[in-house]
């Protein structure tokens, strides 16, 4: 089934909106602490254009990762099974078809 298909419930909508808000705001913690620990350090100018590169890629990573509408949600939770930042048990309370096809994508490497 096509994740354009599925059909979210009001109970389901407002699940998948927390679950995906918890694991953004979790990214994102982590992505502030690892700025923090490398602005802490004493920078070359070099590495200060690092820094510039590392958070336009860490941008469109995030931006991929992180698309809350409906018909990507899907392939939005599956990627962050596998990459774990939510687990199959966050999912409790999707339907069941909702949850194999997030575990079906987790599983692709």
């Amino acid at each position: 089934m096509n994740s354009r298909e599925f059909k979210w419930s009001p109970t389901e909508k407002k699940l998948a909106r927390s679950i995906f808000d918890k694991a953004f705001n979790n990214e994102m913690a982590n992505l502030k602490a690892e700025l923090v620990n490398r602005v802490s350090k004493d920078m070359s100018n070099e590495e200060v254009w690092n820094l510039e590169h590392f958070l336009v890629q860490k941008r469109k990573d995030i931006d991929f990762k992180f698309d809350y509408r409906y018909s990507q949600l899907i392939r939005v939770f599956g990627i962050l099974v596998r990459g774990g930042l939510i687990s199959l048990e966050d999912l409790n309370g999707l339907g069941n078809d909702k949850v194999e096809a997030i575990r079906l994508i987790a599983s692709v490497r």
